[in-house]
């Protein structure tokens, strides 16, 4: 290298004399022309290495960078990795070139300046090859990493122009999330397919742990994926790019609850619509199945969150926290829908039995040892494969299906059918046959909150005409005034006639004026029916006990199976609205997952 710069510098000087002489030559006189022999210099060629030499080294610097290319073009980690070759370049060339060269040669200037050219050249072939996502986000941090360390060579910024991919680094973020949202809907919607496919056709039962819980295979496969997602995002060092990552993977989350909704309600409607040949068996299982997989993928999700939100600034924190919440959410809502369909199940099997309640046909069959044989059936099968926290909630749902059976039952009683008082002392043992068996799930001084309406119905029906205002009070300061509901089971008793019952009623009704019984502060299970048309359509009109927020969209379900006739009001309200409609404070954020069962409650 000393030789050839030694070389360059005495060519110049030549170069330097030769372009001399031809320029006096041209200017000067033929005579003054002659006295200078040593003007025959003009026929000497001039050489120009300098340039020569500069281009040469430019060839060999991008040999240099495409040898490295074609190298690692499987690899394009590699080929990020392996960018340090630029630094230690640089370096050399400052130490030991850079002495070699007059100053005015500029030689480290246009070096650096060409391999930051070439670089650029470089990175550019490399994004046209639309590399996988983990290449997008390490050639960002490669790129966010460069001009500090050129500073730290003291490179000044006015060598580095233009930017590398002209100052738009940022877009490989947005590339690496389009990729991901790209790759995630891919995944998702082919696993989608697999397991949707399963749960349709039935085929084979689902899954069965050691405990002997239902459930399918896509939960795990699908959070690995999302997990690996965001571990490659965490390795950008940015919260902005984690966050944008969690926020689509919420997205895709909920898509796939959203189809998970529409199969089971399509699938449902099939089993409790259709011949039973007409479709295949194993709804039940699969429905459980589904139910436990919901729960697991809240759990996940939750732990997700919670792995996460350490990681990054408060800023991020919410945004993860927000989505992650919302899928938890979404997942909670799909395990509702499955306990309602559970629950639909067993009233679909005794639609005609709940149909003949407090009708003539009830004083002679037993139609709720019936009622309960089958809801004890079912129970044991679901006790027997959902998760824990599951059947607790839909011990729940099942009792309000129940109350609100046996209330519409007491109201859809035909006038003057009640046989007092031997229709009083079958309620009562209706009653007693239902509290027994609830018994079995929940502890009976909890049971006792959710019988004592119907207690105090009772109470009503069997007081006498005088004492109904004292059993209609007590029953009136907790569940609202109902007076509709009150005037029907009043007509159904066949020891009052019309005028009893009328006057009972404006009785009732001066009352409630009166005293300003207005609906409860709490909502509870109370349903009151009113008589819409001259045909008896009877429009639901719901208030839903506080403990159990998945009524309201359960009785969507359970109105047209166990109380025929019914048209309800409530058709358009979603589990994910539930509890902004019936005013109940919505599930709290940030809660850790052991606490997921309460909040699907």
């Amino acid at each position: 290298m000393k030789r050839c710069a030694l070389l360059l510098v005495c060519c110049r000087v030549a170069d330097a004399q030769a372009v001399a002489m031809r320029l006096v030559r041209r200017v000067a006189t033929t005579d003054a022309a002659s006295k200078f022999k040593s003007m025959q210099a003009n026929a000497r060629v001039i050489k120009n290495y300098r340039h020569k030499f500069l281009d040469t080294l430019t060839a060999s610097i991008k040999a240099k960078f495409d040898n490295h290319l074609v190298e690692n073009e499987h690899d394009m980690l590699g080929f990020i990795e392996g960018l340090g070759f630029i630094y230690k370049d640089i370096i050399r060339i400052k130490d030991d070139v850079e002495p070699l060269f007059p100053a005015d040669y500029e030689i480290f200037a246009q070096l650096v300046k060409t391999y930051h050219r070439l670089l650029n050249e470089s990175i550019r072939k490399v994004v046209e090859l639309a590399p996988e996502a983990k290449v997008l986000l390490e050639l960002h941090a490669w790129i966010k990493e460069y001009r500090p360390s050129m500073k730290e060579l003291e490179i000044p910024n006015a060598w580095l122009q233009p930017p590398l991919l002209d100052g738009k680094s940022q877009e490989l973020i947005e590339d690496y999330v389009k990729l991901i949202v790209t790759k995630l809907d891919e995944w998702t919607v082919n696993l989608m397919k697999e397991e949707t496919g399963k749960f349709t056709w039935r085929t084979k039962e689902p899954e069965q742990s050691e405990d002997g819980q239902f459930g399918m295979e896509g939960v795990v496969d699908f959070f690995h994926i999302v997990n690996q997602q965001c571990d490659l995002a965490l390795d950008s060092n940015q919260g902005a790019v984690l966050g944008r990552v969690v926020t689509e993977c919420s997205k895709v989350m909920r898509r796939s609850q959203q189809q998970w909704l529409q199969v089971v309600a399509d699938e449902s409607r099939a089993q409790v619509e259709k011949k039973p040949e007409e479709v295949p068996g194993g709804l039940v299982e699969y429905v459980i199945a589904l139910a436990n997989d919901q729960l697991k993928s809240a759990d996940y999700a939750e732990a997700l969150s919670a792995r996460l939100e350490p990681l990054v600034s408060d800023k991020y924190k919410t945004i993860i926290s927000q989505n992650l919440n919302e899928a938890i959410d979404g997942y909670l809502d799909v395990a509702k829908q499955c306990t309602s369909s559970l629950v639909a199940f067993v009233f679909n099997d005794v639609k005609t039995a709940t149909a003949r309640l407090l009708t003539a046909p009830w004083y002679t069959e037993a139609l709720m040892p019936q009622i309960i044989e089958t809801m004890r059936d079912y129970m044991s099968d679901y006790q027997a494969h959902l998760n824990p926290s599951i059947f607790e909630i839909l011990v729940e749902d099942l009792l309000d299906a129940f109350l609100i059976a046996y209330l519409t039952a007491l109201r859809r009683a035909p006038t003057r059918s009640l046989r007092m008082p031997t229709a009083i002392d079958l309620v009562k043992s209706d009653i007693d046959s239902a509290f027994e068996f609830f018994a079995t799930h929940k502890q009976p001084q909890e049971l006792q909150l959710n019988f004592e309406v119907l207690n105090m119905v009772v109470s009503m029906l069997s007081a006498s005409s005088s004492m109904v205002f004292m059993d209609y009070w007590t029953f009136a300061k907790i569940h609202g005034p109902n007076l509709p509901f009150v005037e029907a089971i009043l007509r159904a008793r066949d020891d009052f006639d019309r005028v009893q019952v009328g006057e009972i009623m404006d009785t009732l009704k001066r009352k409630v004026k009166e005293e300003g019984i207005g609906e409860p502060a709490e909502p509870t299970i109370m349903v009151c029916l009113i008589i819409c048309s001259h045909r008896l359509s009877l429009t639901i009109q719901v208030k839903v006990q506080a403990s159990s927020a998945g009524l309201l969209a359960n009785l969507t379900n359970f109105a047209g199976t166990y109380a025929p006739g019914l048209t309800s009001n409530i058709g358009n309200y979603k589990p994910s609205k539930l509890a902004e409609n019936i005013s109940i404070d919505r599930y709290k954020p940030s809660l850790l997952a052991s606490n997921l069962a309460e909040r699907l409650r």
